[in-house]
């Protein structure tokens, strides 16, 4: 093998490497977005349970003298 052909194939296999790292980073950006996702929607869940166990009338009732409060007016 010529000094040409082995340089010629360090540089592809250089450059192989490269792309490779890229397409690698950009699928781990992909996972670190989708795992933040995970966990807001798990946030979101956790709440939903939390106000659901809560009696509802009773934080309807808070909700709406808050608001009244806040308005200045009754609703």
């Amino acid at each position: 093998m010529s000094n040409l052909m082995l340089a010629s194939a360090v540089k592809a296999e250089l450059v192989l490497n490269a792309v490779r790292s890229t397409l690698v980073a950009r699928r781990e950006r992909g996972a670190d977005a989708l795992e933040y996702v995970g966990m807001v929607v798990l946030a979101a869940l956790i709440v939903v349970g939390i106000v659901g166990a809560v009696n509802i009338d009773s934080l309807s009732n808070a909700v709406e003298s808050a608001v009244g409060k806040i308005t200045g007016g009754n609703s």
